[in-house]
């Protein structure tokens, strides 16, 4: 892989590994394993919301 792919999609895919893995535990496992299913189900909403309401960077004029 090249750095500018995993710049790009490096997050992104672990964020669907994530949602991915957090499925299939809940659907396959019971008891503690389902907290660590909702906390991977949750991973994606909580980096989604914390992108949505951080304050925007200034703009750089010289850009």
């Amino acid at each position: 892989m090249t750095r500018s792919f995993r710049h790009v999609w490096g997050v992104p895919l672990l964020l669907g590994a994530a949602t991915v893995s957090g499925l299939v535990v809940g659907l396959l496992e019971d008891g503690v394993r389902d907290a660590i299913a909702a906390a991977a189900l949750a991973l994606p909403v909580l980096v989604g919301a914390w992108h949505a309401f951080r304050p925007a960077r200034p703009v750089d004029p010289v850009r």
